[in-house]
């Protein structure tokens, strides 16, 4: 199967050609355009609770798309649902792939995502679940803003919600900047420190920073 990146880091897509019974599995709502003889199913990936934990504890689709090239073969788009980059990563049985929530995309070949317990520091960020991506193939995942890769070997500080994801040789919990007193009194922030050899996919935008900045601009309707 052949895929290519397309547009800009800031508004990227990711083009497949399908041929003849060749298939992708993508998160609902992704497809942007197609062409030639491609076909799609939606179903339940893994049965009702699969898909019910899937959509509530990872943040992905309660259903999920199978794209197929029929005879002749054809061309799907895929976008992500922010404006920013789509990363190609090939998933292996030996290192999976940890995913925070809403980040997956699509895959090809036999890969699965569960949910994996984040511990209560998830509470600080996108939730106490992240997504756990194993098997064999290739797995798109995307977030807001640009995205870097870090390869760590030792530590790692991260501000919370920066982390999109990282290899499953790295372990990682949130913390404080500073000592509890001043962080009470001087609103220190809650950072995430990544331990060990592996790499990190870093996005440099904060949707949560963004939505702080236009706070104040929003409109606010009267009761006069």
């Amino acid at each position: 199967m052949n895929w290519e990146l397309i547009g800009n880091a800031a508004f990227r897509g990711v083009e497949f050609a399908l041929g003849p019974g060749e298939s992708i599995l993508t998160e609902t709502g992704s497809m942007a355009w197609h062409q030639g003889n491609v076909t799609v199913s939606s179903n339940m990936k893994g049965g009702v609770f699969t898909s019910l934990k899937r959509a509530v504890l990872q943040g992905e689709s309660f259903f999920q798309n199978t794209w197929t090239g029929g005879e002749g073969g054809g061309h799907i788009t895929l976008v992500s649902g922010s404006p920013g980059e789509i990363i190609p990563i090939e998933i292996t049985p030996q290192i999976p792939l940890h995913l925070e929530r809403g980040a997956y995309l699509a895959n090809t070949g036999q890969v699965t995502t569960n949910a994996k317990w984040e511990g209560f520091g998830g509470l600080f960020k996108e939730g106490l679940f992240a997504i756990r991506a194993e098997g064999q193939g290739t797995l798109f995942f995307s977030s807001y803003g640009g995205i870097d890769l870090v390869q760590v070997n030792g530590s790692y500080i991260v501000d919370n919600g920066y982390a999109v994801a990282w290899d499953s040789t790295l372990t990682h919990h949130v913390t404080r900047t500073g000592k509890k007193i001043r962080s009470f009194l001087f609103g220190d922030q809650l950072i995430t420190r990544f331990d060990g050899v592996g790499r990190l996919w870093i996005q440099n935008r904060n949707p949560q920073s963004l939505a702080s900045f236009l706070h104040p601009f929003r409109r606010v309707q009267s009761n006069n």
